[in-house]
């Protein structure tokens, strides 16, 4: 609050329709209305490097409504400075002009400027979006507005947290700055990060600065089972006359849910479809399977908040590589490659089974009473192999066969099929 030197002048019952212009440059300002009204002087404190200054003022409580051409100025109690032209509000402030009310508990309205300065509970609103923050400064003749602390913004597709925002109405576009949250919502979807902009009109957004997506969801047992993305740059796309609402993560991408990781240097989130397509270098780890290809799709298989991974495909060069279990030396690995690969899941995430087309092979390592009984090295043009506890329990071969079978004691002959790279270490750990 401003302390101020007063020398009270008068004190009159409701008074309306007063104006207080200085020159023909400065806007025209009206007290419309207000209960009480005194006038009096403000001096300002002496400092160091600057003199005492008195100047004019005019105080006002009660039902206090200011309109300067059209914006109208509402609020409890206001001290109007008559030589710098400066309005001090208090209490319950409402500021309104065209389809824009800004509110708040106290500040200034600069009427030459067009500007308002408000602090604690402030909010604004228009017909696209509500904004929230405990500071906000807004320029109405450029339509721009700096809001700071525990700022949000909400639209019909978003919800928007963040520690500053800067919004330009005139193109429908928020900055927002520090501790952003983007919250979708239709879905449970949530992107944090350092930086981002959101484009009202086109219900989109793009977040930088370590962004991370989280998805929190339940398993059929009840169980919590979160997804969480990370990368360095995520583009939302929410639109309801989009065709394909998705969110593509860039650069560096990273994925976790349960035993599943992956890693990619692209990825596509299509909500809709509820799919992920990872490409350009992907890798996904699951249980002790590691999986590659050109490109790889993870289909999720959704029930309200309870869902599962339902299917994955990959396409060109699909890899499917596993420890043989009963392996101690660190160099056996059941592999099976192809041109496309399509792996089912059953209810409780498990792989079920693998479908594999075109230039099918296999390298599966066999055992017999819990002893390493050799390796068969096969290829077809079609191969599935059958899971149990996401452990192969049998291999399945159709057309142009052709194998070759490697007893134990012949086992180090064994050569891997070709592109196999075990990269247990890349594994994301976040």
């Amino acid at each position: 609050m401003l302390g101020f030197f007063f020398v009270l002048l008068l004190i009159v019952p409701q008074v309306t329709h007063s104006q207080s212009p200085r020159d023909s440059t400065e806007r025209v300002v009206i007290l419309d209305r207000a209960n009480e009204i005194s006038r009096g002087t403000f001096t300002s404190p002496k400092t160091k490097t600057s003199p005492a200054i008195s100047e004019p003022i005019r105080m006002v409580s009660g039902n206090v409504r200011f309109i300067e051409s059209t914006t109208t100025v509402d609020c409890d109690t206001a001290v109007q400075f008559l030589q710098s032209r400066k309005i001090r509000l208090v209490g319950n402030i409402v500021i309104v002009r065209d389809t824009v009310t800004i509110r708040g508990e106290e500040g200034f309205y600069f009427p030459d400027e067009r500007k308002s300065i408000l602090e604690r509970n402030v909010s604004l609103t228009d017909k696209q979006v509500l904004l929230n923050s405990q500071k906000g400064v807004y320029f109405s003749d450029i339509k721009t507005a700096y809001f700071s602390e525990k700022v949000s913004l909400k639209d019909t597709a978003t919800l928007i947290f963040s520690d500053s925002l800067v919004y330009f109405r005139n193109e429908a576009r928020a900055l927002v700055l520090g501790n952003v949250i983007v919250t979708n919502l239709t879905d449970n979807i949530v992107i944090t990060g350092d930086y981002g902009e959101h484009f009202t009109n086109d219900k989109r957004s793009f977040i930088t600065g370590n962004p991370v997506l989280t998805k929190i969801d339940t398993t059929l047992s009840g169980e919590i089972d979160t997804l969480i993305i990370r990368s360095k740059r995520m583009d939302a796309f929410r639109s309801e006359s989009d065709t394909l609402p998705r969110i593509d993560i860039i650069d560096s991408v990273r994925i976790r849910r349960g035993t599943l990781r992956s890693r990619s240097n692209k990825a596509r989130y299509l909500l809709q479809k509820k799919m992920i397509v990872l490409y350009e270098n992907p890798i996904v780890w699951y249980e002790n399977h590691q999986l590659t290809g050109d490109s790889i799709v993870v289909e999720l298989r959704e029930n309200g908040r309870q869902n599962r991974i339902d299917k994955m495909c990959i396409y060109r060069r699909a890899f499917l590589a596993s420890k043989a279990s009963l392996d101690t030396s660190g160099r056996k690995f059941n592999q099976i490659s192809g041109d496309v690969m399509v792996l089912a899941f059953n209810e409780k995430s498990q792989i079920e089974r693998a479908d594999v087309f075109k230039q099918s092979r296999s390298l599966y390592y066999t055992s017999d009473d819990g002893k390493p009984k050799g390796a068969n090295l096969t290829s077809g043009d079609e191969i599935t192999v059958y899971f149990q506890n996401n452990q192969i329990q049998s291999i399945t071969f159709r057309g142009a066969i052709e194998g070759m079978q490697y007893p134990e004691r012949l086992i180090d002959r064994v050569q891997n099929l070709p592109n196999f790279q075990w990269r247990e270490s890349e594994k994301p750990t976040d």
